[in-house]
């Protein structure tokens, strides 16, 4: 009797520890090309996306000001529609774009920049549902990956990689 109560722990925190690690494992990256009608082409994606507005408290302000919504790369362009809206708040050519991955893992506010004819966007994306008032740090390593996948996306698509 006396062994009941550590063994029914020891598998319930067993049981956890499986959940946690079989949900804490990044999507598959989407193909960068896909055939086209004249062979290969840049593949479409789509990707969630954290746009920081400028705040004024800057990375103490984490996501205060941010706007959230959908990135759509297609047919060498990228569009920014932010949640509820129906039409896009810009699009622009992808071969008018710089665009740079900056910070290391999770360690950044903002793991890409954009700088295009939209101006200068600095952005969180990712394959996931961003989340808004909570962290998740297994997520956050997560998305610190799809930012170099989003980078590759973009320049499959014609953008230019800034260093």
């Amino acid at each position: 009797m006396a062994l009941v109560l550590p063994l029914i722990v020891g598998v319930l925190f067993v049981g956890l520890l499986v959940l946690v690690l079989t949900r804490s494992r990044a999507a598959a990256p989407q193909p960068l090309v896909a055939p086209g009608p004249h062979g290969l082409a840049a593949a479409p994606s789509s990707w969630s996306a954290q746009v920081l507005g400028p705040s004024g408290l800057g990375p103490i302000g984490g996501a205060l000001g941010s706007t959230y919504g959908t990135f759509s790369l297609r047919e060498g362009r990228l569009a920014f529609t932010p949640d509820g809206d129906s039409a896009p708040a810009w699009d622009v050519p992808c071969s008018q774009l710089w665009v740079r991955r900056q910070g290391v893992g999770p360690f950044t506010f903002a793991a890409v920049q954009l700088h295009g004819p939209m101006g200068e966007v600095s952005c969180n994306v990712s394959r996931e549902h961003i989340n808004r008032f909570a962290t998740n740090t297994l997520k956050d390593f997560r998305q610190a990956g799809y930012a170099g996948q989003f980078v590759a996306a973009v320049q499959a698509h014609g953008a230019r990689v800034a260093a």
